[in-house]
């Protein structure tokens, strides 16, 4: 059974609570539709990993999950300000390699501002840097007006890099999105992996493998996973 931690080891739901934060801990809100899913799961739910196992992708066959972390912070090119990944899940695929899942949830939340307007703020030689590393773990040139939305980049290199220090033989970048939600968060991912060169963008549709990392090393999978709220707030 996978066990979860945040500051200290979560056994049942409300457990989450003081992690995500009582503002977030609402129905409705990717906080808690997360920690409903996953933690009523026992891990990785049985939907997604049926998901992942008819991919057609032998290493993310029979991924069993070992340990998820929540709210985990991956430091980027500086120590300041870190990527904060709202599920970080460690385990194994058939053959024992280990694989690493980066979960970002959504439901009424977007995926913040684009990189043209996130560079009106603070630094700009700072921010540009942060573009410049951004793209090079990506393989990729981010334009300073480019209208991709910047938490997609900097949460794929979160994983990326999280993935590379545990020697993770893939990654996979997952958004669990619950509810109606905002059809410009699907359109906004969509953009996302065709700008990655990715054709297929559907939903519930596993797309990849890109090579990302050093030297363009590593393995990196995305899914877009939407489902329907259907349980009352604890």
């Amino acid at each position: 059974m996978t066990v979860f931690f945040g500051t200290k080891r979560l056994t049942k739901l409300e457990d989450w609570r003081d992690i995500v934060g009582k503002k977030k801990w609402k129905k409705d809100y990717s906080a808690y539709e997360l920690a409903y899913a996953w933690q009523t799961a026992g891990g990785l739910p049985k939907d997604i990993r049926k998901a992942f196992d008819h991919s057609g992708h032998k290493e993310l066959f029979g991924l069993l999950l070992e340990e998820c972390l929540v709210e985990k912070p991956v430091f980027l090119d500086s120590k300041k300000a870190p990527s904060i990944t709202d599920l970080m899940a460690y385990g194994r695929n058939k053959s024992g390699d280990p694989i690493l899942i980066g979960v970002e949830g959504k439901a009424k939340e977007t995926f913040g501002p684009r990189v043209s307007e996130w560079l009106r703020y603070g630094s700009r030689k700072n921010h540009l840097d942060r573009l410049l590393f951004l793209g090079s773990q990506l393989g990729k040139v981010i334009e300073p007006d480019s209208t991709l939305r910047y938490q997609l980049l900097h949460r794929t290199v979160s994983v990326v890099l999280e993935s590379q220090k545990i020697g993770a033989k893939a990654a996979i970048v997952l958004v669990h999105a619950f509810g109606l939600g905002i059809d410009q968060n699907q359109e906004d991912f969509s953009k996302f992996l065709e700008w990655l060169g990715d054709k297929d963008k559907g939903k519930g549709n596993v797309s990849g493998p890109h090579q990302f990392g050093k030297k363009g090393s590593l393995s990196t999978y995305f899914l877009w996973w939407q489902q329907s709220l259907s349980h009352p707030l604890i």
